[in-house]
């Protein structure tokens, strides 16, 4: 994409939890691949904006060395102001053209380049994969993002329309507001028939309606926008001796997640050969966008999958039983539902490891003490339990609560806690960020977002200061007008000072369980 452009309308530089090492790494042992230690790690990324990916991989990271590479001087510079502030030694930004990188940037053990490959001239594509070539280490492991057909063969039409109407203004501002409103126009004109092609456009039109304006600019509105079929990109790999590994997303590559009849389609088409496979569910899926990672052609992969690899794992899941009251009993099924996901559960080891997991979490649990756990409360409840291959048969499970979707994991133990001290510790990243604003990292790689009373909360969690202290600080916002405190249902600000310093302490104890909850506090 145009410097100018990229400096003027900068890409909203933000956490991506999908491209962090632990995903990665996680990934390539499914398939057969011991990839590089996290921990050491040597990362590289390929269009890295100011940072806000790679900073807060640094920040969670402290003995792994990142490397991030922008075209933009503008960002990269922003960049550097953070990790000057911050204090990081284990990470630099550089100003450098993807074009002109060489062997000479040295190896790394995992790269990534997250939403580039689609936005970017062919020859800076095939140079993207040949640094992957390069400079990835012989067991690494390289992410790319991209837009894939058939999906943007749809969203192709608003894309172009946008551009068609768009371009007609050279202020920038004005080419983002007239474009989607055109497409608005053609959404709700009333001689539109109630077709598929309207309710494309109305669908499109919600989705654009609700993004950011930096995505809308460099989705729709720039030059470069080149969307493959995940066969072509396949064949990409095969010409610079890279191999198609697997998807940042597990659960896209599980058949089973289809409904039965389609996935026994799926799985005679593409018995033998997973990229047909992968091809293929996409023609079913309309898939417009993948996060693939891939490793050298040389490594040799296992796709047959094996539930022993979650064997000393770290798991955690969000997901709850649809009913109040879940049935254990192994005759009645129960649904857990996570945002985006679900599963029906028999099992009462399964559906007792499920409600461990939502009652934790954000914290996960290590794969024995979970299973020692569902055991328990499934002997407490007097199920009938085979314990003979029970871990074997709880492994698969908890292999299909990933497939699902629903079970997350982690490699080794995480640095973030859920239990409050009287002098609660936040990231110094993390605290850094709401000074300026609420959008900050948590410690789990994901962008969070706060109101004000969190945010000014979060930037007194230093490990220094206590409760109470934060209370004195909280009525000096209130004091000065920098935050207003409201009754709740009632739209007039409290004055007293005596009720408001007892306001303050029951919301400090509730934000400060929302803030752990969102995974922002450290271990003291």
């Amino acid at each position: 994409m145009p410097a100018a452009t990229y400096d003027a309308i900068p890409y909203r530089s933000v956490p991506f939890p999908q491209t962090r090492p632990e995903r990665l790494a996680g990934i390539a042992r499914i398939f057969g691949l011991e990839s590089p230690p996290i921990e050491t790690a040597r990362v590289l990324e390929l269009g890295c904006g100011s940072g806000g990916n790679l900073i807060a991989l640094a920040n969670d990271y402290p003995k792994a060395r990142f490397l991030g590479i922008d075209s933009s001087a503008v960002q990269i510079a922003d960049g550097w102001t953070t990790i000057e502030a911050l204090g990081f030694k284990n990470i630099q930004l550089k100003h450098r053209d993807i074009l002109a990188l060489g062997a000479d940037l040295g190896e790394f053990d995992y790269i990534i380049c997250h939403g580039v490959f689609s936005w970017v001239p062919q020859p800076v594509q095939e140079r993207i994969l040949e640094i992957c070539r390069q400079n990835l280490a012989p067991n690494g492991v390289a992410y790319v993002s991209y837009n894939t057909y058939p999906g943007w063969h749809i969203r192709g039409i608003v894309r172009d329309m946008m551009c068609y109407h768009g371009m007609q203004f050279h202020d920038l501002s004005t080419r983002l507001v007239q474009a989607k409103a055109l497409v608005q126009f053609v959404a709700d004109t009333g001689k539109l028939q109630d077709g598929p092609y309207k309710r494309l456009l109305r669908d499109e039109f919600e989705i654009i309606a609700g993004a950011d304006a930096s995505y809308l600019h460099h989705e729709h509105l720039e030059e470069n926008n080149r969307p493959i079929y995940f066969h072509e990109f396949a064949r990409m790999l095969a010409v610079n001796g890279l191999q198609y590994l697997g998807e940042a997303e597990f659960s896209t590559m599980i058949s089973t997640n289809f409904a039965p009849e389609t996935a026994e389609t799926l799985n005679k088409l593409g018995a033998h050969d997973i990229l047909q496979m992968e091809q293929y569910m996409d023609y079913v899926r309309c898939r417009y966008f993948r996060q693939t990672l891939v490793c050298r052609r040389a490594v040799t992969l296992q796709r047959q999958l094996s539930a022993e690899v979650v064997g000393d794992w770290f798991l955690s899941s969000r997901a709850k039983p649809t009913v109040a009251e879940p049935a254990f009993d192994p005759s009645e099924v129960v649904e857990f539902k996570a945002p985006g996901a679900g599963l029906n559960c028999r099992s009462p080891l399964t559906k007792a490891a499920l409600v461990e997991l939502a009652r934790e979490w954000p914290l996960p649990i290590r794969f024995d003490e979970l299973f020692d756990r569902a055991m328990a409360s499934a002997a407490a409840k007097n199920l009938p339990m085979e314990v003979a291959g029970a871990r074997a048969f709880f492994a698969g499970e908890m292999l299909s609560g990933m497939a699902a979707g629903i079970v997350e994991w982690q490699l080794s133990p995480v640095n973030f806690t859920t239990t409050i001290g009287e002098r609660p510790l936040a990231s110094r990243l993390a605290r850094h960020q709401a000074v300026a604003s609420g959008s900050v990292a948590n410690l789990r790689g994901e962008p969070v977002n706060l109101d004000e009373i969190h945010r000014h909360i979060l930037r007194k969690l230093d490990g220094e200061t206590d409760r109470g202290q934060i209370v004195e600080y909280l009525l000096s916002q209130l004091q000065s007008g920098a935050l207003v405190l409201r009754r709740e249902g009632d739209d007039a600000p409290v004055t007293d000072e005596v009720e408001q310093r007892e306001l303050l302490i029951t919301a400090l104890e509730k934000a400060l369980e929302n803030l752990a909850r969102l995974a922002l506090l450290a271990p003291a």
